[in-house]
C-alpha cells in the first residue's frame, strides 16, 4: 500500500499523480524553483521505487529479516519500588543490558527490559532478565531469592546520586518475587511497508506481564508522521557547523515500524502487519521467509507444474473425543471449554487432530507449527436393514 500521509495541503502542495504519466520535472533558467516541483521530485522518484518494490515484495515482507524469537518463559523478578529511599524508576533503564548479581543467592543474570510500577498489572517494579548461571555447582539455586539485594556490575549515574559497581541497586519483594510472563522479540531489520523499504530497530514486547500462555496476533504497527525542527532540532541549519535555531529546515515525513499485539479475534489490520500468531501460550503462526509478490506467483507456477501437490512434512492426523469424560477417553476439551471454532465440546463431537508440517499446495508453500483442531459430528443416525445375509471376519 502506498503511503497514507496526505502532502497535496499548504505548505508542502505536493500533487504528483502517477495517472499523470509524468517521469521528470525539467527546470529552465529564469523560472523559480517551487516548493510543489522539489516535493514532485522524491514523488517520482519513489512511485518508481515503490512499483518496482511491488513487483517482489507483499506489504509488510521482510527485505532484511530481523529474527523473530518467541519467549514462552520470559523471567521476571518483582522489586521494591524504593530502595534506600530512592524510586528505582529513576534508573533502571541504565541497567538495561547489564550484569546483575543477587547478593544472597549469589545467581548473575542480564536485565532485558523492566516495567514500572505504573505500567505493572500488579501495581510492582518488575524487571525482566536472562539468567547466566547459578551460583552451586549442582545448579540447586537458579533464580534470584525473595528478599534479597540485587548487585549491579556498572555504575549508575542519575541526578546527584551515583551507585558504585559492586553495590546494591534494587531488593526483591519479601514473598513470591520471581514471576513467569511471555514476550516477543524482533531484532533490527528491513521490511516493505507502504512502499519505502523500512528500517526496524531492536525490540522486545511484553506479551503477558504475569503469565506464560498468550493469546494474541504479533506484528508491526506502521505509523507515518510529519516532523518539523520544532520537533527535532537537528533540522535546522548547520551550514556554519552548528544548528541555527534562527533557520529551520525542511520538514520530514517519518515512517515507524514497532511491534504490537492484538487480539486473535481482533482482525481490524489497519496500519498492522502480522508476524507471528500465539494461541495459549504455543507458537502458532510466524512470518519466518520472505513474502514475495509477483515472483511469487511465477516460482509457484513453476513449482506445480513441475512437481503438482506435495508434501514436505507429513501433517499427521489422528481422531480424538471432543469432551474430556475425565476417565481417561483422552478428550481434547474440559467441560468448562469451547472448541477451537468456538462449539461446545459433547460426545456428539469428534475431533480431528492435524499435526504441524509443511506442504506445497498449487506451488505456494503452506506451514503450520502447532497442531489444528477441527469439530466434526460423530455418526448419530441408523438404519435398519432386514432379510439381508452379512460376512463376519474374526
Amino acid at each position: 500500500m502506498p503511503q497514507e500521509t496526505n502532502l497535496n495541503v499548504a505548505p508542502y502542495f505536493d500533487d504528483f499523480d502517477p495517472q499523470s504519466n509524468y517521469y521528470k520535472v525539467l527546470f529552465k533558467p529564469a523560472y523559480p524553483v517551487q516548493a510543489r516541483e522539489l516535493n514532485n521530485l522524491q514523488s517520482i522518484l519513489q512511485n518508481q521505487i515503490e512499483d518496482m518494490g511491488t513487483h517482489f515484495f507483499k506489504e509488510g515482507a521482510k527485505v532484511i529479516p530481523g529474527q523473530l524469537s518467541y519467549l514462552p518463559n520470559f523471567y521476571g523478578i518483582q522489586i521494591d519500588s524504593d530502595f534506600l529511599g530512592i524510586p528505582v524508576d529513576l534508573y533502571l533503564k541504565q541497567l538495561i543490558g547489564k550484569k546483575i548479581t543477587g547478593a544472597t543467592s549469589g545467581v548473575t543474570a542480564k536485565i532485558v527490559t523492566y516495567i514500572t510500577s505504573q505500567e505493572s498489572e500488579r501495581g510492582v517494579c518488575t524487571i525482566y532478565v536472562d539468567y547466566y548461571e547459578s551460583s552451586t555447582s549442582d545448579n540447586s539455586t537458579q533464580t534470584f531469592s525473595n528478599n534479597e539485594v540485587l548487585l549491579t556490575s556498572d555504575n549508575i549515574n542519575f541526578a546527584s546520586t551515583f551507585i558504585a559497581n559492586g553495590e546494591g541497586f534494587a531488593r526483591t519483594l519479601t514473598t513470591n518475587s520471581n514471576v513467569v510472563g511471555s514476550a516477543f522479540a524482533l531484532s533490527n531489520g528491513v521490511y516493505f511497508l507502504r512502499g519505502f523499504f523500512v528500517d526496524v530497530e531492536d525490540q522486545i514486547l511484553i506479551l503477558d506481564q504475569y503469565d506464560n500462555t498468550p493469546n494474541y496476533r504479533i506484528g508491526l504497527n506502521v505509523t507515518e508522521s510529519l516532523i518539523s525542527a520544532d520537533v527535532d532540532p537537528s533540522l535546522n541549519d548547520n551550514a556554519r557547523n552548528f544548528t541555527n535555531f534562527t533557520a529551520p529546515g525542511a520538514d520530514r515525513l517519518e515512517i515507524t515500524a514497532f511491534l504490537s499485539k492484538k487480539s486473535r479475534n481482533d482482525l481490524n489490520d489497519q496500519n498492522f502487519v502480522q508476524l507471528a500468531e500465539v494461541q495459549n501460550g504455543r507458537l502458532r503462526d510466524t512470518n519466518t521467509g520472505t513474502e514475495y509478490n509477483v515472483l511469487a506467483d511465477e516460482l509457484a507456477t513453476r513449482t506445480f507444474d513441475e512437481s503438482g501437490h506435495y508434501y514436505v512434512k507429513e501433517f499427521v492426523t489422528t481422531v480424538k473425543e471432543s469432551l474430556n469424560n475425565g476417565y481417561g477417553n483422552r478428550g481434547i476439551y474440559n467441560q468448562n471449554q469451547t472448541t477451537t471454532s468456538g462449539q461446545t465440546p459433547s460426545d456428539d463431537l469428534m475431533v480431528y487432530k492435524v499435526g504441524p508440517g509443511k506442504a506445497y499446495v498449487r506451488g505456494y508453500p503452506v506451514e503450520t507449527l502447532g497442531s489444528t483442531f477441527l469439530d466434526s459430528p460423530k455418526a448419530r443416525t441408523t438404519k435398519n436393514v432386514g432379510g439381508k445375509s452379512l460376512t463376519f471376519c474374526f
